[in-house]
């Protein structure tokens, strides 16, 4: 299948499709999006996109943004990978929509999270994990990996993992990595879908980068 590759466009665009009640989903994390959105757009966190992408329709197009373009570029090209046809990714995500002046909404909203069958955790929380002798899966590819990991984490690439189930041990925690949260989410939710205890499998929120964003060393 030939997949055809999301589209950056410019806040003046984007504009342009709001005013035509185009779908504008937010990957940003729940705590951002209560502090300020586009008006009108969909929460669907990155770090839930794989749990939750069904949301998105495939049949017309759908605008992607974050705060700054990054994560939503990662959200668009997993979409594309996807067979959706009709994404489009805000160049400079939030920050370059505020500074071309268009307008946000800023009402004060709770930041609500929606649940999942195994645990989210924060880098601190994961290391806490790590402490604690959890088993660190990254299911990132093997270059990725090599480029930099959380200490002590085995490589066994997302691909591989249905192959490697067999190895990896049910009576202690796990925590799943990859670059954003988003493969390892992946990851985490079909482990429990194989028997794993949901409280017992971790995906690091924000992956090796929000890992490193927080100060946390790597290995490589």
């Amino acid at each position: 299948m030939l997949t055809v590759p999301y589209k950056d466009i410019s806040p003046t665009e984007a504009r342009k499709l709001q005013e035509q009640n185009t779908l504008f989903v937010d990957v940003r994390e729940p705590e951002e999006f209560a502090q300020a959105r586009i008006e009108g757009a969909r929460l669907i966190p990155l770090s839930e996109f794989a749990a939750r992408h069904q949301e998105i329709p495939k049949d017309e197009p759908v605008v992607l943004y974050c705060r700054s373009g990054a994560r939503s570029a990662q959200a668009a090209a997993w979409l594309s990978a996807k067979g959706y046809p009709n994404i489009l990714n805000l160049d400079g995500g939030i920050l370059a929509w505020y500074q071309a002046g268009l307008p946000l909404d800023t009402e004060p909203q709770e930041a609500v999270r929606s649940s999942t069958a195994f645990t989210e955790l924060t880098p601190q929380e994961a290391q806490a994990w790590i402490q604690e002798g959890a088993y660190v899966v990254d299911v990132r590819e093997p270059y990725e990996y090599a480029m930099g990991h959380v200490p002590g984490a085995v490589n066994i690439p997302l691909g591989r993992l249905a192959a490697e189930v067999g190895r990896l041990p049910k009576d202690r925690k796990l925590l799943l990595v990859c670059a954003s949260g988003n493969r390892s989410s992946q990851a985490a939710e079909y482990l429990v879908g194989q028997g794993f205890e949901g409280s017992l499998v971790g995906n690091l929120e924000g992956g090796t980068y929000g890992w490193m964003a927080a100060g946390l060393e790597v290995e490589r």
